[in-house]
C-alpha cells in the first residue's frame, strides 16, 4: 500500500510539472484608453445609476478586460449589465461576464475575444447603494468618479453628475489634475468634469452638496448640519491648491531664469573664445609627402590623431626595435596558422617599460614570447600596462613641443563649460515644465534657441581654439602628407620614392597608420623577389606572409584579442470620497 502511494504521488508530480512547464508564458496585453465617458444619475432613495463607457485601443491580442468599482463597506452595487461593441459598431449586451464582490468593492471581468489593432468599448450599467449622505441642511456626494488605479494613462475622460432637475444652491468642486475643467449648471442640474491625457493613478474626485430634499427618499441620514464644514474643508484644500500653485509658478520662474543665464553664459563663453593654438589642414588639403617625418611612428600616429598611441602604434614600435637590431622576429606555424615569436637580442628592452616586462617574463619565458601565447592571455595586467605605456609616451617631453597639453586642457576646459551650460540651461528647463505647464510655449521655444546658438558657440570654440603649438602644425601637416602618400599607393612608382631600404624605414610608419598590408602588397609588385629576399623584413615575415598572416597583422589581432579583454483647473488632493482605487485593464 505504502509503495502505491508514493508510486501515485510520483506520478501526480510529473503530470503537475509537465502541466506548469507546458502552460505559454503570457505577453502583457499592449493596450491604451482612449476614452472614459463616465455618467453618474442621481436617485431620490441616494443611489447613483452608473453608466460608465471604456474605449481600449489594443496593439495586441487580448482575452477581455476588467474594471474595479472600489466601494464603502455600507455600499453595494445592484442591477449590473454589460455592453460589449468592437470598433465602431452600435453594441450588444453580453453574459459573458463575472462581477465578483471583494473586500473593498467589486470586480468585472469581461471576457472578450480583442483582436491586435482594433478598437474595443465596454460599458458598465449598474447602481452604487449609499452613495449620497443626508444631512439636515444638506446632502452630499463624495465620490472618485474616476478612479486612481489604472494600469495606463487615459487619453480623455468626462465625468458627469446628473440631478432629476434644476438645482437650487447647488455647490460642487473637482479634484484630480491642475489643467481639468469643471462646469457647474443649476438650472439644467448638471455637473460635468472633462481632463486630457489623465494619469493612471491620478483620478477625478467630485465633491457636491445639494438641498436634501432632492434624495428625500434617502436612508443613509446622519442627524447634524454639515455645510459649513465642507464649504470650509474645500475652501482649505482650494487655498493649499493655490498656495501649491504659486510655489510651482515661483519656481518655475526661477528655473526659467536659472536656464536663460546658464544658457548666456555658455553662448557668451563660445562667440567670446580668443583663438590659441594652432589646427593643422585635414589630409584631404595636402599634398603627397615623400619625406619620411622627423618624429618616430609612434609620435606620428599621436599627432596625426590627438589621441593616445593604439595598438598599431605598439606594433610599429616593436618593428623599429627590429629594425634596430635590438629583438629578432621569426615566423613559425602551428596548427596551420602562422604565429610569431619575438626575441631579445638587447636584453636591456625587456626593462624598458611595465609592458615589455609582461610581455617577456609573465607571457614569455624571459628571453622571448609569442604571438600564439600571447593570443591566450587574458589577464587584466597587460591591458593596464599598455595603457600605462600609451600614457607614458602621450605624456612625453617630445610630445609636448608639438601638442602641449596647456593647449589641450585649455580647449577641453572651455567646451566642457560650454556642455556644462547647455546641461543646466535644459535641466531647468524640463524641470521648470513639469513645475508648471502655465509658461509652456516661452520655455519650449526659448530653450530651443538656446540650445541652438550653444550648439553654434561650440563649434565657433572648437575651430578658434587650436590644441597643436606651430612647430606641432608644421610636423603634423607634413605626417599627414606622408600618411597620404602611403593611402595612394600604387597611383605611382614605389621605386621613384627609393630604394627598399628607404621603404624599410617607412614600413613601421604603414604600420602605426594602419596600412602595412597595402604597402607590402604593392612592394611585392614592384620590386623583385631578389631585391626582397635582401631586405632584412624576408626573415620576419614581410615578404612570405601576407594579409592576416603579416607580422602587422598577426601581432596586432593577437594583442588586441588581450587587452580588450583585460583594459580598463481641479484643484489638487482630495476630500475623501470613496471610489478610490478605482481603475482597470485588460488580460
Amino acid at each position: 500500500m505504502k509503495h502505491k502511494i508514493i508510486k501515485l504521488i510520483s506520478l501526480l508530480g510529473v503530470l503537475l510539472f509537465c502541466f506548469v512547464s507546458g502552460q505559454e508564458v503570457k505577453a502583457d496585453v499592449d493596450y491604451d484608453i482612449a476614452k472614459n465617458i463616465t455618467t453618474a444619475k442621481v436617485n431620490s432613495d441616494g443611489s447613483l445609476t452608473m453608466k460608465r463607457a471604456i474605449t481600449y485601443k489594443f496593439n495586441s491580442y487580448a482575452h477581455g478586460v476588467f474594471y474595479r468599482q472600489n466601494l464603502q463597506s455600507n455600499q453595494k452595487i445592484d442591477d449590473a449589465s454589460v455592453k460589449v461593441a468592437d470598433g465602431n459598431d452600435k453594441g450588444r449586451k453580453t453574459d459573458n461576464y463575472d462581477l465578483k464582490r471583494s473586500k473593498n468593492g467589486y470586480r468585472f471581468k469581461v471576457f472578450h475575444n480583442i483582436k491586435s489593432n482594433s478598437r474595443f468599448t465596454v460599458t458598465y450599467f449598474y447602481r452604487i447603494t449609499n452613495a449620497i449622505t443626508n444631512y439636515r441642511d444638506v446632502a452630499e456626494l463624495n465620490f472618485k468618479i474616476i478612479g486612481n488605479g489604472w494600469d495606463t494613462d487615459l487619453d480623455y475622460v468626462k465625468a458627469s453628475v446628473i440631478f432629476p432637475g434644476p438645482v437650487k444652491g447647488l455647490k460642487a468642486w473637482a479634484h484630480g489634475p491642475l489643467d481639468g475643467r469643471l462646469q457647474i449648471n443649476p438650472q439644467k442640474g448638471k455637473i460635468v468634469m472633462t481632463a486630457e491625457n489623465l494619469a493612471g493613478d491620478m483620478g477625478i474626485e467630485v465633491h457636491t452638496i445639494f438641498p436634501p430634499k432632492i434624495t428625500a427618499n434617502n436612508q443613509n441620514v446622519k442627524n447634524r448640519n454639515h455645510r459649513q464644514a465642507v464649504i470650509k474643508q474645500e475652501k482649505k484644500l482650494t487655498q493649499d491648491t493655490l498656495l501649491n500653485q504659486q510655489k510651482r509658478t515661483k519656481r518655475s520662474l526661477w528655473l526659467i531664469a536659472l536656464s536663460l543665464i546658464a544658457g548666456l553664459l555658455g553662448i557668451i563663453k563660445g562667440f567670446r573664445a580668443k583663438k590659441i593654438g594652432f589646427m593643422p589642414r585635414k589630409i584631404r588639403e595636402l599634398a603627397h609627402n615623400y619625406e619620411i617625418p622627423d618624429v618616430d611612428p609612434i609620435l606620428a600616429q599621436i599627432l596625426d590623431t590627438a589621441k593616445q598611441p593604439d595598438n598599431r602604434a605598439f606594433t610599429a614600435y616593436l618593428m623599429e626595435l627590429a629594425a634596430q637590431k635590438k629583438i629578432k622576429i621569426e615566423d613559425y606555424k602551428a596548427h596551420l596558422k602562422t604565429y610569431y615569436r619575438i626575441t631579445a637580442i638587447d636584453e636591456s628592452i625587456v626593462d624598458e617599460s611595465r609592458l615589455m616586462k609582461t610581455l617577456f617574463n609573465k607571457i614569455g619565458d624571459g628571453t622571448s614570447f609569442t604571438t600564439q601565447a600571447l593570443k591566450k592571455y587574458h589577464g587584466k595586467k597587460l591591458g593596464r600596462d599598455f595603457d600605462f605605456w600609451a600614457g607614458d609616451y602621450f605624456d612625453s617631453k617630445e610630445k609636448q613641443i608639438y601638442l602641449p597639453d596647456s593647449l589641450i586642457n585649455r580647449k577641453n576646459k572651455n567646451i566642457a563649460i560650454i556642455i556644462l551650460m547647455m546641461v543646466i540651461s535644459f535641466a531647468a528647463s524640463v524641470v521648470a515644465l513639469i513645475s508648471s505647464l502655465k509658461f509652456i510655449l516661452v520655455i519650449v521655444f526659448g530653450e530651443a534657441l538656446i540650445l541652438i546658438f550653444s550648439l553654434l558657440a561650440l563649434i565657433f570654440n572648437i575651430k578658434r581654439t587650436g590644441i597643436y603649438s606651430e612647430k606641432g602644425k608644421i610636423e603634423t601637416e607634413k605626417i599627414r602628407g606622408f600618411k597620404k602618400m602611403l593611402k595612394d599607393i600604387g597611383k605611382f612608382k614605389m621605386k621613384d620614392v627609393g630604394d627598399i631600404i628607404l621603404w624599410e624605414d617607412i614600413m613601421p610608419y604603414a604600420v602605426a597608420f594602419g596600412l602595412a598590408n597595402k604597402v607590402m602588397k604593392q612592394l611585392k609588385i614592384e620590386f623583385s623577389q631578389e631585391e626582397l629576399a635582401k631586405s632584412d623584413y624576408f626573415y620576419y615575415g614581410f615578404a612570405s606572409n601576407t594579409g592576416k598572416d603579416s607580422f602587422s597583422a598577426n601581432f596586432d589581432s593577437c594583442f588586441n584579442d588581450s587587452i580588450s579583454t583585460g583594459s580598463s483647473s481641479f484643484s489638487s488632493g482630495s476630500s475623501g470620497g470613496f471610489g478610490g482605487g478605482s481603475g482597470g485593464g485588460a488580460f
